[in-house]
C-alpha cells in the first residue's frame, strides 16, 4: 500500500483550498518551483479571494460549537491519530517540505517528527488539570475558574518551517475547542495541502479547520476584517505583523506575533571553544539561516578570539552544501530566488563597507545557493549587525569583557533569543538576568527550541503573548470565574 496521500493529485489540479470539508480551487492559480531546481514545477495552488475567506469563515463559525463539546479526551485522540499518521508518512512529508523550500532532507525529517510530537504533546495537555478553585467568603458558595475555547482563529504561517511552525499554533487552537482558519505562506503551500490531509485524515470535523492558499497581500484584509474573529496567532517579518496587529486593533481581537530576531553569542575565554564553535555554527548556519532564531552576531573575548577563530571556519568548512535529497547535505539552497537575492544585497554591502570576508560572500553556483559567510570588521551602525538578514550570513566581534559583550548583544531592537557560552556559573547567572532575550542559552546554539515551554521574544520580536507549552493554553482560551451556590 502506497504512502503517498493524495496532495500529489490536488497539486497538480490546483484544489489546495480546503473549506468546510471540501477541496476546491479558484479560477485564478499560481505556480511553486523547487528552490534546488528551480525550473522543476513543485506545485500548481489556488489563489483565493475574499469569497473564499468568508466561506472559510462561514464553515468555521458553525463546526466550532460542536467541536468545543466534544470532550477533551476525543479530541485529544484526534491529536494522538495525527501524530501517527504524520510518523507513517514522515519521508513523504520530509521530501514535501524539502520541495517547498529546500531545506536538508534530515533536517526536513526531524521537522515533521517534531511536528508529530508536538501533536503528542498538545494531546497529553488536553488531560491535565484544567481550572482552579479558590475559597470563598460565603461558606454556601463554590468559587471556581472554567477555561473555554475564544471562537475562529486565524493563523498565519511562514515558510521556513512549513510542518512544525502550523502544527504549533494549530494544534493548540484546535485542542482547546476552537475552530481554525489557516493561511500558510505561498512558499509553503504543499506542506500546508499535506498537514491538511493528515488532521481531516486523522478524524477532526468539518469545518474545524480551513486551509487558505494565495498571496497574502490581497487576502489579509479578509483574513483579519471578519467580526467573527476571536484571536490571530502569526509568525513572519516584523512588517507583516505590525500591520496585521494594527487591522484588528480596533476591536477585541487576542494577537500573539513573533516576528524577526538578530540573535547574538556571546563567547568569554573560558569557554570550552571547540565545543562553542560547533553550537555557533549550528545556530548560525543550519536551515541556510533561514531561523528567527539563528545565531546572526558572535562576541568573542579578545584574548581568545584568534583560537576560536579558526575553530569557527574550521566547523563552517566542514559543512556539505548541496544537493538537499543527499543525506549527506547540510545546507541545502535558500528557500527561493527571492530570498537569495536579499541575502545577496546584504553580502554587497559588506563588500561595500570594506568588511573582511573570512570565509563565503557570495552566491554558490546556478539557483539558489550561497555559501555560508562568516564576516568581520564590522562597525556595529552597519545594516549587518541591525537587520535581520535571514540567511547564512555570520558577524563576527571581538570584545574586551563580558560586560562589553552584553552591552553589545543588547544593542538590538529585537530581543528573540541569545547564547552565552562560558564554564563560570557566576557569569552564566548574569547573563539569564541581564540579557534583553525571551529565549536564553547558556552553552547551547540560539536556534534550539523544544515544544513543552514557552517559546517568544521581547522588544520588537514578540507581541508578548507566548507560544507553546502551558502559555498556548492561556492564549488560546478565555478563562470564566463561577460563584457555584445552591439555595437550599
Amino acid at each position: 500500500m502506497s504512502n503517498t496521500p493524495a496532495s500529489a493529485t490536488l497539486l497538480e489540479d490546483a484544489a489546495t483550498l480546503f473549506i468546510d470539508g471540501e477541496w476546491c480551487t479558484s479560477e485564478q492559480t499560481y505556480n511553486r518551483f523547487e528552490p534546488y531546481e528551480t525550473g522543476h514545477l513543485s506545485g500548481i495552488f489556488a489563489s483565493a479571494t475574499p469569497a473564499h475567506v468568508r466561506r472559510a469563515y462561514d464553515a468555521a463559525e458553525k463546526a466550532q460549537p460542536g467541536w468545543a463539546a466534544i470532550p477533551a479526551v476525543q479530541r485529544a485522540d484526534v491529536l494522538r491519530r495525527a501524530a501517527d499518521l504524520l510518523e507513517a508518512r514522515v519521508e513523504t512529508a520530509a521530501r514535501r517540505l524539502t520541495a517547498d523550500m529546500g531545506k536538508a532532507i534530515r533536517d526536513a525529517r526531524g521537522e515533521v517528527l517534531r511536528s508529530a510530537a508536538i501533536l503528542r504533546y498538545y494531546a497529553g495537555d488536553l488531560l491535565q488539570p484544567s481550572g482552579e478553585t479558590y475559597p470563598s467568603a460565603d461558606p454556601e458558595t463554590v468559587l471556581l475558574t472554567v477555561e473555554q475555547p475564544l471562537g475562529i482563529v486565524c493563523a498565519i504561517t511562514p515558510w521556513n518551517f512549513p510542518f512544525a511552525i502550523p502544527t504549533w499554533k494549530i494544534a493548540p487552537a484546535v485542542a482547546f475547542g476552537n475552530s481554525v482558519v489557516w493561511k500558510p505562506a505561498e512558499g509553503a503551500s504543499g506542506s500546508a495541502v499535506l498537514l491538511t490531509e493528515i488532521f481531516a485524515e486523522a478524524g477532526l470535523p468539518t469545518g474545524v479547520l480551513n486551509l487558505i492558499t494565495g498571496k497574502g497581500r490581497s487576502l489579509s484584509g479578509s483574513l483579519t476584517g471578519d467580526n467573527r474573529l476571536a484571536a490571530l496567532t502569526f509568525t513572519g517579518s516584523n512588517g507583516v505583523g505590525v500591520r496585521l496587529r494594527e487591522a484588528v486593533a480596533d476591536r477585541n481581537v487576542k494577537v500573539q506575533l513573533e516576528l524577526g530576531g538578530k540573535n547574538p553569542a556571546i563567547v568569554l575565554a573560558d569557554a570550552e571553544l571547540e565545543d562553542a564553535a560547533v553550537q555557533v555554527v549550528r545556530g548560525a548556519m543550519l536551515a541556510a539561516g533561514q531561523r528567527c532564531t539563528a545565531t546572526s552576531r558572535v562576541y568573542v573575548q579578545r584574548q581568545v578570539a584568534t583560537e576560536f577563530r579558526e575553530l569557527l571556519l574550521a566547523q563552517v568548512n566542514r559543512l556539505v552544501v548541496g544537493n538537499p535529497y543527499d543525506e549527506a547535505t547540510d545546507i541545502g539552497p535558500m528557500s527561493s530566488p527571492e530570498q537569495r537575492d536579499t541575502v545577496v544585497e546584504y553580502l554587497r554591502l559588506a563588500h561595500e563597507e570594506g568588511a573582511d570576508i573570512l570565509l563565503g560572500g557570495k552566491a554558490d553556483g546556478e539557483g539558489c545557493f550561497l555559501e555560508p559567510t562568516v564576516l568581520t570588521g564590522v562597525a556595529p551602525s552597519s545594516r549587518l549587525v541591525r537587520e535581520e538578514i535571514f540567511g547564512p550570513v555570520l558577524v563576527l566581534t571581538e570584545v574586551e569583557d563580558f560586560d562589553e559583550a552584553l552591552a553589545a548583544a543588547n544593542d538590538t531592537v529585537f530581543g528573540l533569543s541569545a547564547s552565552l557560552f562560558t564554564s563560570n556559573i557566576s557569569k552564566a547567572m548574569q547573563f539569564v538576568r541581564r540579557i534583553n532575550s525571551g529565549l536564553v542559552h547558556v552553552n547551547r546554539e540560539t536556534a534550539s527550541v523544544e515544544p513543552h515551554v514557552p517559546f517568544g521574544g521581547v522588544k520588537a520580536s514578540s507581541s508578548m503573548n507566548r507560544e507553546q507549552g502551558k502559555a498556548a493554553r492561556t492564549f488560546f482560551t478565555t478563562t470564566k470565574t463561577v460563584y457555584l451556590r445552591s439555595p437550599n
